[in-house]
């Protein structure tokens, strides 16, 4: 499967932006935060990688405290009109796994200030934490981390939006980062359709 977007942070050493793109890579989803800590190498990088035409997302790795981080994720991500957002919902380094309640909160204050929906990027803690099929949850994105031949999502979501499905522990690999790094891929969706809807899905369609 051949990537078209990745998500790196400060840690993934980017050694040629224009190669990233002639990988064929066009969208960007990169750490601005995480706790209650800024991604130094965020600000810098957004700018190199917007002019030369990706499409540019931010996320914020969670720690549980649910509108606080999204307030601080907000200030940190500096998101204009065409900044992707999305949770970041895993367990945290020290092995603490965010409830339900708490990754609810910080989507619904990113909605309150923003008047759109972040998106949800989870694996097996949405599995989890959710129970059964969820309404809220299911009116975001879903941004899949499964690293698997085939994927299967939490019930709430019939299909992922974006899905992960190779990292550093696949020894996934792009063209101008050094190292390893996560790699995503759409599905069955049309590509120019996806990206042009990439801040935030269009319009449901309106029922009788």
């Amino acid at each position: 499967m051949k990537p078209l977007v990745i998500d790196i942070y400060h840690n993934d050493p980017v050694e040629s932006f224009q190669e990233i793109k002639d990988a064929g890579i066009l969208a960007i989803i990169h750490k601005a935060s995480e706790g209650s800590r800024r991604d130094q190498l965020y600000e810098h990088r957004r700018q190199a990688f917007v002019d030369l035409g990706f499409k540019w997302g931010a996320y914020h790795f969670f720690h549980g405290n649910g509108k606080a981080e999204a307030d601080f994720f907000l200030s940190a991500a500096q998101p204009d009109e065409n900044t992707l957002l999305a949770l970041d919902w895993e367990p945290t380094p020290n092995g603490v796994t965010p409830s339900y309640a708490a990754a609810r909160a910080f989507l619904e204050r990113i909605e309150e200030k923003l008047g759109r929906k972040a998106v949800v990027y989870s694996g097996n803690v949405a599995k989890e934490q959710i129970k059964g099929r969820d309404a809220f949850f299911g009116g975001h994105r879903l941004w899949l981390a499964q690293y698997a031949a085939h994927w299967k999502t939490q019930a709430s979501w019939d299909k992922p939006w974006l899905w992960q499905y190779g990292s550093e522990a696949t020894k996934s690999r792009v063209q101008g980062i050094r190292g390893y790094c996560d790699v995503n891929n759409i599905l069955d969706a049309d590509e120019e359709e996806f990206f042009k809807n990439w801040v935030e899905p269009p319009p449901a369609p309106r029922t009788a």
